[in-house]
């Protein structure tokens, strides 16, 4: 959500020390600085007499703790009082480039419907629900959403997917999808958060199946508002899922996707639409090859504007 290099602004209600303590860790967190590093600059200012970062950080922990988990430890630190739900792991076909073949590894996932619960418990109702800022196919499909369900309050979100680059000289990337709220407006409007983030390289052809099967059953949930009692598998939930094991009832709200958003690449990876190097064609509303292309817009040269050569 942040351009490379920019930082997100400090809280103007939070005592300084405290804001240099979170801007040191967003260098961290940005991968700027390593967690040694980290660790020393705050210890440092420990030493130097700043009170409150005290708490947070032990003089001498670096010299004991050198090169001893301490990116853990700090990710564990800041992670400590989240509101955020835990992952959700599941076992997804992904490509291992090692064996050069499809393997089941474990991965983990945020669920949609609880993200949505997490937002929704610390938002207000009257401006999650706002519908303003949608385009009109959003619009349109929410408004069917409600004559079909029969409901006056329905939430709407969008997912995106795409791919981003991980590395200095761009040759490695990741996959990126995020979920969003159309709905609102401005920063907020813009907000992406992230659901799932796997390599490049690990994308299989049956990997976003798998994906879309857990987001499907969380989209389920969501959408009659109700708290899942059992994996999407039906199997007993796992020891990861203690939280949600304890979890039951009303979710509060009822959501539905009003928008998808990808490029073509990115749909054809996931949702086997037809690419434009197949022999079958890219469009599914015409017999347009891609050896075609050219034929077709000669032929209909007025109507695009051309001008015979």
């Amino acid at each position: 959500m942040f351009q490379r290099g920019q930082q997100p602004a400090s809280s103007s209600n939070a005592p300084p020390e405290l804001d240099f303590m979170e801007d040191v860790e967003d260098l961290y967190a940005d991968n700027f600085i390593s967690a040694q590093r980290c660790q020393k600059v705050l210890e440092k200012a420990a030493r130097a007499g700043i009170k409150n970062i005290v708490k947070q950080v032990k003089p001498g922990l670096v010299r004991k703790s050198l090169g001893k988990n301490l990116a853990r430890d700090i990710t564990r630190r800041k992670l400590r009082s989240t509101k955020w739900p835990d992952y959700y792991w599941f076992d997804c076909r992904v490509w291992d480039r090692k064996q050069d073949k499809e393997v089941r590894k474990p991965i983990c996932i945020f669920l949609i419907h609880e993200i949505l619960e997490t937002i929704w418990k610390l938002g207000l109702a009257e401006v999650l629900l706002g519908t303003n800022n949608y385009d009109q196919l959003s619009k349109e499909h929410m408004q069917w959403m409600r004559e079909q369900l029969g409901v006056e309050e329905l939430w709407g979100f969008g997912i995106h997917g795409d791919g981003v680059p991980c590395n200095y000289d761009r040759t490695e990337s990741v996959v990126v999808i995020s979920i969003n709220l159309p709905g609102l407006k401005g920063k907020n409007g813009r907000m992406r958060i992230p659901l799932v983030v796997l390599p490049d390289h690990a994308i299989s052809d049956n990997t976003f199946d798998d994906i879309m099967e857990v987001f499907a059953w969380s989209m389920r949930h969501a959408l009659s508002g109700t708290k899942p009692e059992a994996r999407h598998d039906n199997f007993c939930w796992k020891a990861s899922d203690h939280k949600r094991k304890n979890s039951h009832g009303a979710l509060g709200f009822q959501a539905c996707m009003v928008q998808n958003r990808a490029d073509w690449d990115w749909l054809t990876k996931c949702f086997h639409f037809p690419g434009h190097a197949t022999k079958s064609g890219p469009c599914w509303l015409c017999n347009c090859k891609r050896n075609q292309v050219w034929y077709i817009l000669f032929v209909n040269k007025n109507s695009f504007g051309f001008s015979e050569c």
